[in-house]
């Protein structure tokens, strides 16, 4: 249950924080490369708006998959340190 927490937090954290950065860094990286493979500025044509919108979708898509695998980590981590934690002390003190 930790991991799905996480991973839905992750991914709740990208969408409040960190969305405009990653649209932002994928337009930017495909004019880059675009300008790389071209050699000279790229100009404003049908291709390069496609290619651009596809950089920006690609990269929405890799920070999501990035946000909910280390939300689900830290989730997994939190919940299996909470479980070694209680099971430790019901076991020890009678708590639980």
């Amino acid at each position: 249950m930790g991991i799905i927490i996480g991973a839905f937090a992750g991914g709740m954290c990208l969408f409040a924080f960190g969305l405009m950065r990653t649209v932002h860094t994928g337009g930017f990286l495909t004019v880059v490369v675009l300008s790389k493979l071209k050699g000279r500025p790229i100009g404003q044509s049908l291709f390069v708006r496609i290619m651009i919108a596809a950089g920006i979708m690609l990269s929405i898509v890799v920070g999501i998959a990035v946000a909910m695998v280390l939300g689900g980590t830290v989730g997994g981590v939190i919940e299996y340190a909470l479980t070694k934690i209680t099971w430790n002390l019901g076991g020890r003190y009678g708590i639980i």
